[in-house]
Order: structure tokens, then C-alpha cells, then sequence
């Protein structure tokens, strides 16, 4: 076990029903109405992906940059305030830092919406370095990019590295890529189960008891 590289929304944070309705909120401020499946097209993309969506598709008097500020606004409060995280994740992340494991975050979700809520939860200690889409500048969907420097900032090898996440085509990409993928359950993501299961090494619907976790990552 050379370290473990977390997705956040969905795996790590109870938060992927939040996002879905992220876009909607947005787009109401402009008196436009559309149903949750536009989460379906925007969430398996950078937030700047999604808003360059948004413009291409609808009425916004907006820039994509202020389009990707106000989305990211919707979602603000959220992250400083009430986004908790998901069951087992708090747990299972103070034992693999008691145990020394090294971790890394690679997400989609920007920066200082990380630092909001990991200034609350004070999960800031747990990381060696947490890496986004955004900065990388290329998607989950395209490439393995931020897993690679997710690895980076401790070091280690794909094959000798573990990546935990909720979405099937995220899980594709790290899997393909050569990662052992652990595959977390999320209903608020709405993600296919069974293109989960197909996309990852093994799968949990939960990341409770941290037992079985560590056992299925090989650390029990």
C-alpha cells in the first residue's frame, strides 16, 4: 500500500445531491426551468466545463467565468456551513492517517470550496496534497491527469496505489489507468450501480465499518 487518492462529492462528502440541483438553482435566478437530468450532462465535468455548457445552451447574460462562480456560489454555503460527510468517511480517514498511509484528494469540486469544508471538518491534516480538475485542466471523464498528480505528492506508483470513488466513469478512468479502484455507493449521485461495479477492483455500499474497508485494500 503505497497511499490512497480520495474523490470528495459522493465518496468522501454526502454532497452529489446538492450538486445536482446546483445547476437548476443557477439557471432559475434567470427565469429558466429545466428538470435534474441536466446534472446528468454537467456533473462528469470540470465546473468550468460546466458552465461553458451552460452558456452553449441556454439564455445566461453571463461570461463563463461569472457563470462558474455563480454555480460554484449556489454551492458556497453548502461546503462552509452543512455538507457532512458520509458514513465511515471521518473514521476510516483518522485510522489510515493513524497508520501512516499517505492520501491525496482528486476532485472536480474547486479549491476553496475543498477549503471551506475541510476548514470545518479539519481535514486539512489528512492530505498530502489535494489536487482539482480545474487546475489540472483536464476532466475525470479524459483522462487520469489529477489521479497523476494526486500520486505525485506522495510519491507513489498506480499499480501500488488505491483511488476511491462514486462515479463509474471516473472509476473507469483510474481502473484503466492502472489504479486499484474502490468503488463507493452514492445515491445522491444517482450513478449506475452496475456500471460501477464493472468500472472498479471491489466496491463498498458503504465506507463503514472501516474494518472491512481496510480488509478489501489489503491493510487487515
Amino acid at each position: 500500500m503505497e497511499g490512497v487518492i480520495f474523490d470528495l462529492d459522493g465518496t468522501l462528502l454526502d454532497s452529489m445531491g446538492l450538486w445536482r440541483r446546483a445547476g437548476v438553482i443557477y439557471l432559475e435566478r434567470y427565469g429558466i426551468e429545466v428538470d435534474e437530468s441536466l446534472a446528468d450532462i454537467i456533473l462528469p465535468l470540470t465546473i468550468r466545463g460546466a458552465a461553458k455548457y451552460i452558456k452553449e445552451h441556454f439564455p445566461v447574460p453571463e461570461s463563463v467565468e461569472n457563470i462558474t462562480a455563480g454555480v460554484n456560489g449556489v454551492m458556497e454555503e453548502f461546503y462552509k456551513n452543512y455538507i457532512k460527510p458520509k458514513e465511515g468517511a471521518a473514521e476510516l480517514l483518522a485510522e489510515l492517517y493513524r497508520r501512516g498511509i499517505p492520501m491525496a484528494l482528486a476532485t472536480a469540486t474547486d479549491r476553496y470550496l475543498i477549503d471551506s469544508a475541510f476548514n470545518r471538518l479539519g481535514w486539512n491534516k489528512y492530505f498530502r496534497g489535494i489536487c482539482t480538475c480545474t487546475e489540472v485542466g483536464v476532466g475525470k471523464r479524459d483522462g487520469a491527469d489529477v489521479y497523476d498528480a494526486a500520486l505525485k505528492t506522495f510519491g507513489g506508483t498506480r499499480g501500488g496505489s488505491w483511488v476511491f470513488e462514486d462515479s463509474p466513469h471516473a472509476a473507469a478512468t483510474a481502473k484503466q489507468a492502472g489504479f486499484n479502484v474502490l468503488g463507493v455507493k452514492d445515491e445522491g449521485g444517482k450513478a449506475d450501480q452496475q456500471k460501477l461495479k464493472a468500472s472498479c477492483t471491489v466496491y463498498v455500499e458503504s465506507l463503514a465499518p472501516v474494518e472491512r474497508v481496510l480488509k478489501l485494500i489489503g491493510l487487515e
